[in-house]
């Protein structure tokens, strides 16, 4: 065999030498991808599936800022609104339920509470925080305290022994729409009850501003000049809202005004006066 006859057997056998590698690498890739995840062989991370009905679903929106929903809290200092000792009815008989007022009302006297408002009036609360106690009951016995208009959910909000002096804090929902009453008391046996308010949970409300206005500065323009005047600065604690400027004469119109800077231009004969203030304003209490 000459040298080319040799060559081209080389060339040959190169030929089905890469065809067999290529082939064992398909046969290779078809097994691997035959694996599934969860099985022994596969290697990479596991994803869970998606149908293409998940992929095209919207995702519900997010609300923020939903007044129905975002709710504040206020403590008040503990303020009585119910004391059975104080009113005609007197103690709860047992099996039998009262309804009270625990909002919005001038005074909760008729319920045997205090002669004041509370705080709470006017208010539209979605629920409030109350204190009840039983009062020397003579038999051991429960109360059950719950939103007005509602039915007795059945559960125990508070529990005594005969003679003792028993509290439990709760919150309450109250009707919405504002109903008669705001809650109901159901007792298991006679007794005295008192309820005090602590607190209680309304739509956020914003908080008007507190202003007051500096005292005026003042600059005398003469005919026919230009003047600039600067308004005395905000108190600390307060932030500028408004510039405020005043011009004497008609003939002296306002040319620019901000940033606590009133300028003008005497256009009259006679001399005349600028005068500059700030209205400055912050959130009460900061």
């Amino acid at each position: 065999m000459n040298s080319k006859d040799q060559l081209q057997q080389t060339m040959a056998v190169s030929r089905l030498i890469g065809a067999a590698i290529i082939l064992t690498s398909c046969l290779t890739a078809t097994a691997i991808a035959a694996i599934q995840p969860g099985q022994p062989g596969f290697v990479g991370r596991e994803t869970p599936s998606v149908s293409a009905s998940a992929m095209d679903a919207p995702s519900a929106p997010k609300k923020f800022g939903d007044l129905n929903q975002d709710l504040a809290y206020t403590p008040i200092t503990p303020c009585r609104i119910v004391d059975t000792r104080n009113t005609a009815a007197g103690a709860i008989a047992a099996g039998t339920t009262r309804n009270f007022v625990a909002f919005g009302i001038s005074n909760f006297t008729s319920q045997g509470g205090s002669s004041s408002n509370c705080g709470t009036n006017p208010l539209a609360a979605t629920a409030v925080n109350l204190a009840v106690t039983a009062i020397t009951p003579a038999l051991g016995g429960s109360a059950t305290l719950y939103a007005f208009g509602t039915a007795n959910p059945g559960t125990t909000s508070i529990s005594y022994p005969a003679g003792a002096v028993v509290t439990n804090t709760m919150v309450i929902a109250v009707p919405n729409p504002i109903a008669s009453f705001d809650v109901s008391l159901t007792s298991s046996q006679p007794s005295h009850y008192t309820i005090d308010m602590l607190g209680y949970f309304a739509p956020p409300v914003a908080t008007a501003l507190q202003c007051v206005d500096t005292a005026l500065s003042a600059v005398t323009a003469p005919p026919g000049a230009e003047v600039n005047l600067s308004a005395p600065v905000c108190a600390a604690g307060y932030t500028e809202t408004a510039t405020q400027c005043l011009s004497e004469s008609w003939k002296m119109p306002l040319v620019f005004v901000s940033g606590g800077i009133c300028s003008a231009k005497n256009n009259d004969t006679v001399s005349t006066t600028l005068r500059a203030s700030r209205k400055c304003c912050r959130v009460p209490g900061r």
